[in-house]
């Protein structure tokens, strides 16, 4: 990093390598899906006590390992106040709220958009365009901060990635610079600052500041080890020597001291679940503590697997706790399907369904050949969210547990799916008697077409664009389609896997001919009928969401009394002559 003033002889001054202007926060994910934010910015922080005239500077992005550079020029007159920020607007989208602050630099032609999580940011003090990966080394660099997966940044290694709610934030409020990036920032809930903002007077006392992991991070259970990145200012660590202030001590979970005598990472290795906390302290070379003291905590938690015995159980804890915590699904679900996007595959149990997204770089976290009908076992990892519908993320690989399994799927109508899509969503399902309002034209992909029964409708939406019906001509009269449940938010869609699932042949799909269960939603207390094509008796078995049964009853009168079904969800298991259906049951 330069000085913002020409070194007329080298050998007759000592310098610290810290700029006068820094670049402090940065945000990229203005108006995407998600974002709190409706415009990316970058803020610039002013580490003097005196105005700075940034006329003429330059504001210059590359993609994490692009050579090429786009920029933004601030115009004549722009000046930084002492010890005071100044928020820089770029590019932005529908997405998200208004930034908090009035940004003192608004660009409106061409504006920088920045990557959500990884990117290269410069400051220069004119406006010459930058060359190649790195600009480490160009005469005319002020600042430069590789973030994320970023292949070139200031130290040894890149600042943390942001997100669509957090920014990265230069630690000690823009003071801290060490010319390591990775130590320098960490990440936190998007917060920008303007020349309004209160001011920060930088000090020259000793600093130690613990930038990462931020306190009370939690970890996914599969981490073993963790980097205690540190940031120490005004004070000279190592071996006790000429020009030397001292070193660190540090223990963790109140255990030994150790002594540092270098800034370089602490790599805490062989953890196992639980929370682990970490207290430093800045000692002379003697061993004593600074007065006033300087000290620094820290504490995260390597978190455990929520064990469930079922996917309808995950849901449930989901449903009361929240999305992003860890499971291990004990039973063994069925693929109902596989795409080669994402990795993902719909799996369904005997209680509910979810789909796994593998998101991550070739081959995935889940490198086992899988495909329809095999069973999985080993299900390890955490739950998240689009459009409104659940995905589990794995954490670990998982095993084929069984293969040619069939999941036979459940009839359902278009108000069972509209009116209670929590209960089926990612579900294989059956809906009978549809027809295509669009009849006659070709299937393209994501596209929604209205199916309709009557006076219901339903939205088909054609999701996989690897399906074989695509470009193919929509049938026309009624059909029964088997499909999966999607959904939009609120709106429920189903998704055809293939074109035989659209071309069925338009006969009972249950294993019991002509069942019919009603009421259904039902009251607490009132009487269930179940009626088929057949008079015999009939066993039935009514399971709640944790896939425990709790009731059991054989009739031939086709009634069954629900008295001490709490309100909710459950599986219904109706077997005639040896032969068995299924369906879910709302009790209200």
């Amino acid at each position: 990093m330069k000085k913002l003033y020409a070194l007329l002889i080298l050998s007759l001054f000592t310098f610290t390598t810290q700029a006068q202007v820094v670049i402090s926060q940065i945000y990229g994910a203005g108006g995407n899906s998600g974002a709190v934010f409706t415009h990316d910015y970058v803020e610039l922080f002013n580490t003097t006590s005196s105005p700075i005239d940034i006329s003429g500077w330059t504001l210059q992005y590359a993609a994490a390992t692009g050579t090429s550079w786009s920029r933004n020029t601030l115009p004549a007159g722009t000046i930084i106040n002492a010890n005071s920020y100044f928020l820089i607007q770029l590019a932005g989208g529908s997405n998200g709220s208004p930034l908090p602050v009035i940004a003192d630099a608004i660009i409106t032609t061409s504006a920088i958009n920045l990557a959500t999580a990884n990117g290269k940011i410069a400051l220069t003090n004119d406006n010459v365009v930058l060359t190649g990966s790195s600009p480490v080394g160009a005469t005319n660099l002020i600042d430069f901060v590789g973030f994320g997966t970023a292949n070139a940044f200031e130290g040894t290694g890149a600042a943390p990635a942001p997100s669509t709610t957090n920014a990265i934030f230069r630690l000690n409020g823009g003071c801290s610079d060490t010319n390591n990036n990775s130590a320098d920032f960490s990440a936190a809930a998007a917060a920008p600052r303007n020349s309004s903002s209160a001011t920060n007077v930088c000090s020259n006392a000793p600093s130690l500041i613990i930038s990462s992991p931020s306190n009370n991070a939690i970890f996914n259970p599969e981490t073993t080890s963790v980097n205690i990145v540190i940031s120490v200012s005004n004070f000279v660590v190592g071996n006790p020597g000429a020009g030397i202030d001292g070193h660190i001590h540090y223990s963790v979970n109140g255990g030994a001291t150790v002594m540092k005598y270098d800034t370089t990472p602490i790599t805490l290795s062989g953890l196992t679940p639980g929370t682990y906390s970490i207290t430093m302290q800045l000692v002379d070379n003697n061993h004593n503590a600074l007065n006033p003291t300087v000290n620094a905590n820290v504490s995260f938690t390597v978190a455990s697997y929520i064990v469930v015995n079922n996917i309808a159980e995950m849901r449930q804890d989901v449903s009361g706790n929240g999305l992003g915590r860890y499971y291990q699904i004990n039973s063994n679900p069925v693929i109902t399907y596989t795409r080669t996007n994402r990795n993902q595959k719909y799996i369904q149990d005997a209680s509910a369904a979810v789909l796994i997204d593998d998101n991550t770089p070739a081959p995935g976290i889940i490198t086992t050949p899988m495909v329809i009908g095999d069973a999985i076992a080993g299900l390890k990892g955490f739950t998240t969210s689009f459009l409104g519908g659940l995905q589990f993320t794995p954490l670990t690989n998982a095993t084929v547990a069984s293969s040619g399994n069939t999941v036979t799927p459940q009839v359902v109508t278009i108000n069972d799916l509209n009116s209670n899509l929590d209960a089926y969503e990612s579900e294989l399902v059956r809906v009978n008697n549809l027809t295509f309002t669009d009849a006659g034209s070709t299937f393209a992909v994501n596209t929604n077409y209205n199916v309709t029964n009557n006076s219901e409708t339903l939205v088909f939406r054609t999701l996989f664009g690897e399906a074989n019906y695509i470009t193919q001509t929509i049938p026309s009269g009624e059909q029964d389609i088997v499909a999966i449940v999607a959904r939009n938010n609120a709106l429920a869609q189903i998704v055809a896997r293939n074109l035989s699932d659209i071309t069925l042949d338009v006969t009972s799909f249950d294993a019991i001919s002509g069942l019919k269960m009603y009421p259904n939603p039902a009251k607490n207390g009132q009487t269930l009928f179940i009626t088929s094509d057949s008079s015999v008796e009939k066993n039935v078995a009514i399971y709640n969401v944790l896939g425990r049964k709790v009731l059991e009853a054989t009739t031939q009168q086709n009634t069954i009394n629900t008295n001490g079904l709490t309100t909710g969800v459950y599986m219904v298991k109706i077997t005639e002559e040896g032969k068995t259906s299924t369906r879910k049951l709302v009790i209200q």
